[in-house]
């Protein structure tokens, strides 16, 4: 079986954090990403994957790990 991205958990975690997409993308951009609620929004619906950058500063934000963003196959 070939490693590939899952479903994208990316709202769960953000919701559990208690944050919005504009929030995320502000608090993103303090840390020097430009990542619009847009971008965000094709994140959490599966339209678009996280480049590891991104999905960096997104599990600094959100105070997780980069395996939490997504389900992984085993």
């Amino acid at each position: 079986m070939a490693l590939t991205y899952g479903k994208c958990l990316l709202r769960y975690r953000r919701r559990e954090a208690g944050i919005t997409q504009a929030q995320l993308s502000d608090r993103l951009a303090r840390l020097g990403l430009e990542v619009s609620t847009v971008m965000i929004s094709q994140f959490e619906n599966d339209h678009r994957k996280m480049n590891p950058v991104v999905m960096r500063g997104i599990c600094i934000v959100l105070g997780c790990h980069e395996a939490n963003l997504y389900e992984w196959p085993r």
